[in-house]
């Protein structure tokens, strides 16, 4: 088979920065097919998607990309460095990627390498500078990228704060950690950067251009926006949709004294506390507020509600393994090749059909779960806005264009 490419993304929406990562990663890496692993209905920032994972991967194909499958709502709304790791270890499953592409604001590999391969091997002298850092009562986050600037010195200190840099750093060292054979292809990000509220061009941030559909400016969010890109309409989720669920979750949970173990997935004892002294009900924004600390971060904070909401649990890994499945959301139909060589090398399981989908440990019924309630949930807030029932987990389809 020709060489592929893979991209690990979310294409809230895929907007024109997305098309430009795309061409540059076919460009760059000379692959004749394209693949990505994309975060479902729930992203990393601990927020529901724009628009529901099928739209956004119908949009992803239409785009130029051959297929599109689903990172585990347990994965996509992980840490930066869960969400790297377990969409790079599922990429290195499938069997068919020659190359990697990632963003990033540098264009400097060979930093971004060095920081990837301390954090991959973490000798002694670093884990006793991030326990430290810890112990001044630093974020984890805020701890390793000292802990690293300790090991590395501070001409390092921009390659490991700017966001699209900390990602490429996470998947480079996912890379070593696998000892996976596959390519990274770096692009430099030279656009309006990430979560910015700059414009360049025919370039925004996925977050502007989101604030721009929130707000009804829809003729401005188009000049961002690929043609192809799907549904530019009114029926878009905002993350303080979640509220009402989220106030109810929060009540069980003040009402539960002994919650079930495992715990809610990244939950501190600290957290916990926090959140059982909320007076309730509160908007979203002052439930944020509320427990925000200088060891919470906000991301942090949103990414533990959206799994308190979805009743994530932390789920130890069989045998380290992350990702034991890969659900197809869209492909193209002249992808046919490619879809053969991933089935017939892929080392987990590629699913098809969800209604047919029999797991094969309580592990990965775990993790299916999960995406089924993901989805569920969304659904639930698609229709409180809009009156619409999209069709859940089982009876969805796979897009095909």
């Amino acid at each position: 088979m020709s060489s592929a490419v893979a991209i690990i993304a979310e294409y809230n929406p895929f907007h024109n920065g997305h098309l430009y990562h795309l061409s540059e990663a076919k460009r760059l890496s000379g692959a004749e097919y394209s693949f990505a692993v994309m975060s479902g209905n729930f992203v990393q920032r601990g927020e529901p998607a724009l628009q529901n994972k099928l739209t956004r991967a119908k949009s992803a194909v239409l785009n130029g990309l051959d297929i599109i499958f689903e990172l585990p709502v347990r994965f996509s709304t992980a840490s930066a460095q869960d969400f790297a790791y377990a969409g790079v270890e599922m990429i290195n499953s499938l069997k068919a990627a020659d190359y990697l592409a990632f963003g990033a604001e540098t264009n400097d590999i060979t930093k971004l390498t060095a920081v990837s391969k301390l954090l991959a091997n973490e000798s002694g002298s670093f884990k006793a500078s991030l326990n430290d850092h810890l112990k001044e009562g630093c974020s984890f986050p805020k701890a390793r990228a000292l802990a690293v600037l300790d090991e590395l010195g501070s001409d390092f200190e921009e390659v490991i704060t700017l966001p699209n840099n900390i990602l490429a750093i996470e998947y480079l060292t996912a890379l070593l950690k696998l000892d996976s054979p596959i390519k990274p292809v770096l692009i430099q990000r030279n656009a309006a950067s990430h979560d910015s509220d700059s414009i360049s061009g025919e370039f925004a941030s996925a977050k502007m251009i989101r604030n721009m559909l929130y707000s009804g400016n829809h003729d401005e969010a188009s000049r961002y926006l690929p043609s192809q890109t799907e549904a530019l309409d009114e029926k878009f989720i905002r993350a303080d949709d979640i509220t009402a669920l989220l106030n109810l979750s929060l009540i069980n949970f003040q009402h539960t004294k002994n919650i079930p173990q495992p715990s809610i997935l990244d939950m501190s004892e600290e957290l916990s506390n926090k959140l059982r002294k909320l007076t309730l009900p509160l908007s979203y924004e002052e439930i944020n507020e509320a427990l925000k600390t200088k060891e919470l971060t906000l991301s942090r904070i949103r990414r533990v509600l959206i799994h308190l909401l979805l009743d994530i649990r932390a789920v130890k890994t069989p045998s380290g393994i992350y990702c034991p499945y890969a659900s197809l959301l869209a492909l193209r139909k002249d992808s046919s090749k490619l879809l053969r060589a991933i089935s017939d090398n892929s080392c987990i399981d590629i699913i098809n059909k969800r209604a047919d989908y029999q797991p094969k440990d309580q592990y990965v019924a775990t993790l299916y779960e999960y995406d089924k309630k993901a989805t569920d949930i969304y659904n639930l807030l698609y229709f409180i806005n809009t009156g619409v029932r999209l069709p859940n987990e089982l009876s969805s389809n796979i897009v095909i264009v």
